[in-house]
């Protein structure tokens, strides 16, 4: 009788790679938040700068990240590198901010959005709550909506929980498929915009605001949220290292390959946005592609759109549904996190208990508000990871100087620096200007702290070195 104890399969390749990377990336985001970037600045140039700036911001984030995931090619991506950089106590709280705010708030984000595409089709859908508990929590106010578009939300979760309980192969060949509906969808559009006749230059005005003000920093900077939510999960496929073939290679090609395609789509389909539909029409729809598919490819048209955008939404919530139980599942089995959540599942080799706890508590934040308002709690908390992950590539640098580095950052440190600069500046304007939702992001995850002490007193490892 065989009793040895189940392991992660190492059966992804490069192709599952990019489908993972940019499937996770591109959900729902390019689909809606145009619209809300659209309200934070007054001409088209600042916003399509918007997109080209958060674009770069991200591939020099995956640029540095690369090295690290051919350095240290394991399940957990940043927990593991945080907690060789600077502790496991770092370590742990990316995997409590990326497993319970960042792909829990994602998935929710994301299966809301799906349900409001949906809403093109059934106008049922509407968004209106059939309960609304609104209640104040330390002097902040909360939603608590149920409706039919969190019903279907919370339907969609529980599929894809199932699919991602059945291992990482079945997950990956869905995310491959919905990964090329998605980004079939996105060109067709694009390209359907530049040939229907509907676009013109004219609609591209106001293209630059006449002076630059203090104000409109502050909104770029608003505006650069939602951007950098539409590009987040740049990082997700390093989660999924431990179960790639040959990960030196193809997690740092996923990595680099799937952050230039997806730039090269969004600011893509911003322009056919924009050659469509003026920059002061934009503002408040809350299904804009579906919008701007219907201006240029009438009735017809835009459902197919749409039909492509459901595919995205669909294979984008199954993404955070594969990556995200693999920090949690690297933190517990390393002693910092819940044991359970680091059971692997004896047939189907998934880390069962971690996907469907993230499918669960996923499914009760769709309860939470609104789109904008699920998105907001996940940024703030993830980019400071992603800037201290970063930051990872100079420590280990200096830590382990003679590691093998299949791949070195590109541009090291210069690029590297300049992502942790672009990163502070983000966070502090996001602080300023938000600080409600920037408050939230970080009660959120000090709230892992006295989880991290129990945990790791109760599996006797807190005493172990930090960051050996």
């Amino acid at each position: 009788m065989n009793t040895s104890k189940p392991q992660l399969l190492r059966v992804l390749g490069l192709r599952e790679g990019i489908a993972i990377h940019m499937g996770v990336i591109i959900g729902s985001g390019i689909f809606i938040v145009p619209a809300t970037i659209a309200g934070h600045v007054p001409a088209t140039g600042p916003m399509i700068l918007v997109w080209v700036v958060a674009g770069m911001l991200s591939l020099f984030g995956a640029l540095s990240v690369a090295e690290l995931s051919a350095v240290l090619p394991q399940a957990g991506g940043p927990y593991v590198y945080l907690r060789r950089s600077f502790g496991r106590v770092w370590g742990f709280l990316f995997s409590w901010n990326d497993f319970f705010i960042n792909k829990a708030g994602s998935a929710a984000a994301i299966a809301v959005g799906f349900a409001t595409f949906t809403g093109y089709f059934f106008p049922a859908l509407d968004g209106t709550p059939l309960v609304l508990w609104h209640f104040d929590l330390l002097g902040l106010e909360f939603d608590l909506n149920i409706g039919w578009v969190q019903i279907l939300a919370m339907g969609v979760i529980m599929i894809v929980t199932l699919v991602n309980v059945r291992g990482v192969q079945f997950g990956g060949w869905v995310m491959t498929i919905f990964t090329s509906a998605k980004v079939l969808a996105l060109v067709g559009l694009i390209v359907a915009v530049f040939f229907s006749g509907s676009a013109s230059t004219a609609n591209f005005r106001p293209w630059w605001p006449e002076n630059w003000t203090s104000d409109l920093t502050a909104g770029f900077g608003l505006a650069l949220i939602s951007a950098l939510w539409a590009y987040d999960g740049w990082i997700d496929v390093t989660l999924t290292a431990g179960e790639f073939k040959n990960p030196t290679r193809n997690v740092p090609l996923s990595l680099i390959l799937g952050t230039v395609a997806v730039i090269v789509l969004y600011v893509g389909a911003n322009v056919a946005y924009a050659s469509v539909i003026p920059i002061n029409a934009m503002q408040g729809s809350s299904r804009i592609a579906a919008d701007v598919a219907l201006t240029a490819l009438g009735p017809i048209g835009a459902s197919l759109i749409v039909i492509g955008i459901l595919c995205s939404t669909f294979g984008s919530t199954n993404g955070m549904l594969l990556n995200g139980p693999r920090s949690i599942f690297a933190a517990s089995a390393d002693g910092a996190a819940l044991k359970a959540l680091g059971t692997i599942h004896p047939r189907h080799h998934s880390p069962w208990i971690a996907v469907v706890t993230l499918g669960v508590w996923s499914a009760l934040l769709t309860l939470s508000g609104t789109y904008d308002q699920i998105t907001a709690y996940v940024v703030f908390g993830s980019w400071f990871f992603y800037g201290l992950a970063a930051a990872s590539v100079i420590a280990l640098r200096h830590k382990i100087p003679d590691a093998e580095r299949p791949y070195k950052a590109w541009g090291y440190p210069w690029l590297t620096l300049l992502f942790l600069l672009v990163v502070t500046w983000f966070l502090v304007n996001t602080f300023v200007e938000s600080t409600r939702d920037a408050i939230i992001g970080i009660l959120l995850l000090v709230i892992g702290l006295p989880f991290y002490y129990y945990w790791t007193r109760q599996t006797g490892t807190s005493n172990h070195s930090e960051a050996s």
